[in-house]
């Protein structure tokens, strides 16, 4: 047990002599060096504990400084959003302003008058019948009025106003299996009639057999027409059938000039018809009723 104290009483005394002479020692590299390793070594709690101090005296503050980071991160998180919903909305105002800017200039140089319409309405179960604009009665719109699309930096028919409304109407397109139009195939300027399929697919029927018809002639409305004014794009024959044995004239599929389903405005070309013209045409009048008594009258 002596032994013991002894050893302690030695160690003590070893340490105390040491400390004072690092304490006279001259502030050299090596001086400093033994005093912070003898220091680390002998009171290590010394040097850590004021730091854990510190942070056991600043919990609130921390927690509240962790609560505001988390807080501005979710805010600037909401802001980044924000700013990439802005920059897409900004994207497709851009690209709607070019589209915009373009079609005013194809308009400007066609040859008809008339005003732009907006399409608010399609239904998918009637997705090649019709549409619903937002120009009526009171923004001059009449009935039969010629409806007309740009696409690929040139007009082409859409179709007629069918319904007016003071506010709307609703077009029939040339594509609805109720719609047909009176055209020349070029390049001879041959007459025929193109009607709707329901589809995105025109037809053309009543071409005589003689006719040298072929694939991408180009189809417009013709002057013999009553609904549309004459020299408007209708499409390009896309595919020619052969005549069948109880036929005298041929028929063909027809690319549509301008693609309904792409469209976003229209061009509504006023045709201001004499009122016996509307009354005429009832609800469901088209071109193919005038068109086929004069194939019977022709014997076709």
């Amino acid at each position: 047990m002596s032994r013991e104290k002894d050893a302690a009483n030695y160690a003590i005394a070893f340490f105390a002599v040491l400390s004072v002479l690092l304490l006279l020692f001259p502030s050299s590299k090596i001086a400093h060096t033994a005093r912070i390793a003898a220091s680390y070594s002998l009171y290590p709690s010394l040097h850590y504990g004021a730091r854990y101090g510190y942070f056991v005296r600043n919990v609130p503050t921390n927690f509240l400084a962790i609560f505001e980071t988390d807080q501005e991160n979710r805010a600037l998180k909401n802001k980044v959003k924000e700013l990439e919903v802005k920059i897409l909305n900004a994207s497709a105002l851009v690209s709607e302003n070019e589209r915009l800017a373009r079609e005013m200039r194809l308009s400007r140089a066609l040859p008809w008058a008339g005003s732009w319409a907006r399409i608010i309405n399609k239904t998918p179960a009637d997705w090649y019948g019709s549409f619903f604009i937002d120009k009526g009665s009171e923004d001059g719109i009449g009935v039969n009025d010629t409806v007309l699309g740009m696409q690929d930096e040139r007009a082409g028919l859409a179709g007629r106003v069918f319904e007016v409304y003071p506010k709307f109407s609703k077009v029939l397109l040339i594509t609805n299996s109720a719609a047909s139009a009176v055209c020349a195939i070029a390049p001879a300027g041959l007459e025929a009639l193109v009607e709707g399929k329901g589809t995105w697919l025109l037809k053309v029927n009543y071409v005589p057999e003689e006719s040298a018809l072929a694939e991408g002639a180009e189809i417009t409305t013709a002057p013999g027409g009553l609904l549309f004014p004459a020299g408007v794009p209708v499409g390009r024959v896309a595919k020619v059938y052969p005549r069948e044995s109880f036929m005298n004239f041929i028929t063909a599929d027809v690319n549509p000039a301008v693609n309904v389903n792409t469209l976003k405005e229209v061009f509504v070309v006023r045709r201001n018809l004499p009122q016996e013209v509307p009354a005429a045409a009832g609800a469901g009048w088209s071109e193919a009723a005038q068109y086929n008594g004069q194939a019977a009258a022709n014997g076709r």
